[in-house]
């Protein structure tokens, strides 16, 4: 049986993984686009193009999942710039006492936090397409003490857990509590969209295999770094079972169109 066939809203939970505008618009910090025109050699327009088609995509398929009653999830990097020892570093949760700085992942500096911490600059902000007016947003800080106490997963709720990391583990230490919650109420599917698909989608769908969850991945709103790294990324994903049947979630790829056809 294949994964599309079981979903239904009370077994499933929507995730959007990084739909930034640091990484989805052309003027990002991090821009997707511009990284493919400068280093791939490829047409920026055309790019950007089918980003904002995909940015589309995503925003139709929650808003109709969040219709269906299915909970909304997001997850988004977040960080900070802090002084240590007189060095502005990007994120003080990567750099530690006698380490150097890790520039795969600080440099340049993209979705910072606003100087108080409590929201994002505008490059940290969500794609204005994939916003759900209607939905109650709640953000959950990586460096808050506790939980929000309104942070309850259930449909007309949208919680925005802010990474400081590629994968919500270790870059959120509320990201347990978020599983144990979805697992409590038969959550064990998760429809998982965003960019990008060798980096973040990776690394976030490799946890959500490994703490048994099956993924549903939405081809069609999912969009690589470097285009040549795309397939592998999702081969890797798809055959990710170390430990033999049953021991990880499934994985199976699916389309905008279809998640909505299996809904309807």
């Amino acid at each position: 049986m294949s994964l599309l066939s079981c979903l239904k809203p009370e077994l499933c939970a929507a995730i959007a993984i990084d739909c930034l505008n640091t990484f989805m618009k052309a003027d990002g910090k991090l821009s997707i686009s511009a990284f493919q025109a400068q280093l791939k050699g490829l047409e920026q327009s055309h790019v950007q193009g089918e980003l904002d088609v995909m940015s589309q995509k995503i925003g139709d398929l929650r808003r109709f999942l969040y219709d269906c009653k299915v909970p909304q999830i997001q997850f988004q990097d977040a960080h900070v710039i802090e002084s240590i020892h007189g060095r502005r570093y990007h994120s003080l949760e990567i750099i530690r006492e006698n380490e150097e700085p890790d520039f795969l992942r600080t440099f340049p500096p993209h979705a910072l936090l606003e100087k108080n911490r409590r929201y994002g600059t505008e490059d940290q902000q969500a794609i204005d397409e994939i916003k759900i007016e209607k939905s109650k947003k709640v953000l959950i800080r990586w460096f808050d003490a506790a939980l929000p106490p309104e942070a309850i997963l259930e449909p007309s709720r949208e919680l925005i857990f802010l990474k400081d990391d590629f994968c919500m583990s270790p870059g959120s230490p509320f990201i347990d509590k978020l599983f144990w919650e979805l697992r409590r109420q038969g959550r064990f599917y998760l429809i998982v969209f965003g960019v990008c698909d060798e980096v973040c989608n990776l690394r976030n769908v490799l946890l959500m295999l490994a703490s048994i969850f099956n993924v549903v991945y939405i081809a069609d709103c999912t969009y690589p770094l470097a285009p040549e790294k795309r397939d592998v990324a999702i081969n890797y994903m798809q055959n990710f079972n170390p430990l033999g049947d049953g021991s990880t979630g499934q994985f199976e790829i699916a389309t905008c169109q279809q998640v909505m056809d299996q809904f309807s």
